[in-house]
């Protein structure tokens, strides 16, 4: 729903980077071998570890807002490149979603996916409040997508549990339009309990070859992400960071030129580029800590030696990786 030239109270925009990586701490004695997450000894160490998860997702919510509006207020065909959630205060609300209709009364609510046409019209005495939130968490939004209903009415088992949270997130509004970090924190905390409640209650089906094309792109994106950074964190063995764009699409259940086509149409580049762009933002943040030699960086992100790894980072920085060090650590 387009946020444009609407008088509204509206609840913070909270972009919540959440990144937790393993670091290693070397000795005095560097043993020459050794190299950032993939060497023996390292593994050997680690041979008994029970691990958590690494997260390294966006966490995004943003355009939360109430408003009461007059019964002739509509709003034109739009769509977003993250969800939205519609719930309604008061009244009723007419809204088409990819051709279908919905009249929404007081106490149901949508969730809009990513891509989806929309358009929304008031139909009487209308109060609603709404978000838009985003994760790039593939599984969870795979199955978000693939599984989820967009239509929940006031008595579905769901609404009658995300409910009183979106109550408690209306709540929240201040018509100052300040808010403490307190405040941003329980918005975040509220959102995680609305997606711990979707993630449970919304039954898992088998993915369909069927699904709606337009998602693949997104998908591709999240699961390039999640499998460069697994390789990167958690090594199998040497190879473990070649990572197969022709594999992954498979994967997925589409062929590479067809996945290709689709992620260049979204995104403007290529799935190759994309990963490109992910291993820079590893290579800048490893460049960071003086103890990884260059040599150890580039055989972590999988590039044949230290030579070939220079001049594709000066290829993306205009810079060598030596000379961007000594910039950072200037600065």
């Amino acid at each position: 729903m387009s946020l444009t030239h609407r008088f509204c109270k509206r609840l913070p925009g909270n972009y919540y980077r959440l990144v937790y990586a393993c670091t290693w701490l070397c000795s005095a004695k560097k043993d020459p071998n050794q190299t950032f997450g993939r060497k023996k000894l390292t593994m050997d160490i680690l041979k008994n570890a029970h691990r958590l998860p690494v997260l390294d997702w966006n966490l995004n919510f943003f355009g939360g807002h109430y408003q009461q509006v007059a019964n002739d207020w509509f709003v034109p065909q739009d769509k977003h490149q993250a969800f939205e959630l519609i719930f309604i205060l008061h009244g009723q609300e007419c809204l088409t979603i990819e051709h279908e209709k919905y009249h929404l009364n007081q106490g149901d609510f949508v969730l809009i996916p990513p891509g989806f046409r929309h358009t929304a019209q008031a139909i009487d005495q209308l109060t609603y409040f709404c978000f838009h939130f985003d994760l790039d968490e593939p599984n969870f939004i795979v199955q978000l997508i693939q599984n989820s209903p967009v239509f929940f009415p006031k008595m579905d088992p769901i609404n009658r549990e995300i409910r009183p949270i979106l109550g408690a997130m209306v709540e929240l509004v201040s018509p100052t339009t300040t808010y403490s970090f307190e405040d941003k924190m329980q918005i975040q905390i509220y959102l995680s309990q609305i997606l711990m409640a979707f993630n449970r209650l919304i039954p898992t089906k088998t993915a369909s070859t069927n699904a709606n094309q337009s998602r693949y792109a997104k998908i591709i994106a999240e699961t390039l992400k999640s499998t460069l950074n697994e390789a990167i964190l958690h090594p199998i063995d040497e190879t473990s960071i070649q990572i197969s764009i022709a594999d992954l699409m498979s994967s997925i259940g589409i062929s590479e030129g067809y996945g290709n086509r689709l992620f260049k149409e979204a995104y403007g580049f290529s799935p190759q580029q994309y990963l490109s762009t992910l291993k820079l933002k590893w290579a800048k943040k490893m460049l960071l800590k003086p103890q990884f030699s260059v040599s150890e960086i580039a055989q972590t992100l999988g590039y044949q030696n230290a030579s070939h790894f220079s001049r594709q980072f000066k290829r993306w920085t205009a810079m060598s990786p030596k000379t961007y060090r000594q910039i950072v650590a200037k600065n």
